[in-house]
């Protein structure tokens, strides 16, 4: 008999929400769907998370951030992986209005959201060609 994989096995996601609250959930419903995830609540740190880890295959970063927005954060982190797929994540307006000038494949969601809609867009970019 064959074992199912979960849609995210052997996906790495990086995860930056600056929610204390939000993080452990976002992390633990990606985590049942069996990504490994990096997460952080800041962009300061998340880039220095990629220092140490490697690869990545998704971005999932909240757009209001301390230090940096969560589009600058997507555009310091395209640099270093080329063709990385992003999740913006905002709970003030469309996030698609600031990340149309960003050169890299993203899709938006509006806080708040049902898990399942959040594993599916994740799980959607996961699957999508570099």
């Amino acid at each position: 008999m064959t074992k199912i994989q979960p849609p995210l096995a052997g996906k790495t996601v990086l995860l930056v929400e600056d929610d204390p609250m939000l993080v452990p959930l976002l992390q633990m419903v990606l985590e049942e769907v069996g990504a490994k995830v990096l997460a952080t609540q800041n962009p300061t740190d998340a880039l220095e998370l990629l220092e140490e880890k490697a690869p990545l295959d998704v971005l999932v970063t909240d757009i209001v951030l301390p230090e940096r927005s969560g589009f600058l954060l997507a555009a310091d982190v395209a640099k270093r992986y080329p063709g990385i797929r992003v999740l913006f994540i905002s709970g003030f307006g469309d996030p698609e209005i600031g990340a149309r000038d960003l050169h890299l494949e993203f899709d938006t969601l509006l806080k708040p959201f049902h898990p399942e809609d959040f594993t599916a867009k994740v799980v959607s970019l996961a699957r999508r060609k570099k």
